[in-house]
């Protein structure tokens, strides 16, 4: 069976995967390239793959050049500042080049042949916006997480915290705001934790209560440190399922 391959075909098919995975991969990692460096850049390590398919034909060469054009598209365009983060870029333009091949071999078998890379590019365009709006809702989820550290007498616990406006528990006794840690992650410190106290605390489930809070030396996160913090613990069963396992006050950043 004779295949005839148009070399100007295959190189705005691949042009097309490549740019879409580089967007794709430039917002997801929040890289914050410029288009204009990503166009020029794709064209580039594209039009290499091209001239080695034309040279070597399909096989084991084409397949290197392939692979080494994207590794120095990525370093090129992205610029990582560590090995970790070049291989996350790769493995992302790895995911998106199979995403965006399986597109387009999936309209090349069940769309009409003059409409087949239309439709692909359609698909992969909306691939890409649903990936990018789906990121933009867990940035958005993730704007108020923080990686908090709680210190005290030496000891480290490092946790994720939720900067939550509803928690506006006080301790009466010192007028200081009430942050609630899980108690798997309280009994961490508990071994360096010497004394104790408890403060009344009301909520719609629990009207009336007894909270057992502690103050700790620090609490660090990125940008601000607080001294003589107070933390309460709560059931864990309060944070089954989330993403965070400390609950910060809603006036946690006014005492940084």
């Amino acid at each position: 069976m004779e295949v005839t391959i148009y070399i100007d075909v295959l190189w705005m098919r691949t042009f097309e995967m490549e740019l879409f995975v580089c967007i794709f991969v430039n917002h997801w990692m929040k890289q914050m390239r410029p288009t204009w460096r990503i166009i020029w850049m794709t064209a580039a390590a594209v039009s290499a793959e091209v001239l080695a398919f034309v040279i070597f034909g399909y096989g084991t060469v084409y397949a290197v050049t392939s692979l080494l054009s994207r590794m120095l598209l990525l370093l090129a365009v992205f610029r990582p500042k560590s090995w970790g983060i070049f291989l996350r870029l790769f493995l992302w333009s790895m995911t998106g080049t199979m995403a965006a091949g399986g597109v387009f071999t999936a309209c090349m078998d069940h769309v009409p042949k003059r409409y087949w890379f239309s439709a692909g590019v359609i698909l992969c365009a909306l691939l890409v916006i649903t990936s990018l709006i789906l990121e933009e809702r867990r940035t958005m989820h993730d704007c108020h997480l923080y990686r908090v550290k709680l210190f005290d007498h030496g000891n480290v616990v490092e946790v994720t915290g939720l900067y939550d406006t509803g928690n506006r528990l006080r301790d009466p006794y010192v007028r200081e705001p009430v942050h609630i840690l899980a108690l798997s992650e309280a009994r961490k410190l508990q071994k360096v934790l010497k004394s104790s106290r408890l403060i009344p605390f009301s909520t719609i489930g629990a009207p009336d209560g007894m909270l057992e809070v502690w103050t700790i030396d620090a609490m660090e996160w990125p940008g601000g440190r607080q001294e003589q913090v107070v933390i309460g613990a709560a059931p864990d069963v309060i944070f089954e399922g989330k993403d965070y396992r400390l609950i910060l006050a809603a006036d946690w950043r006014d005492k940084s």
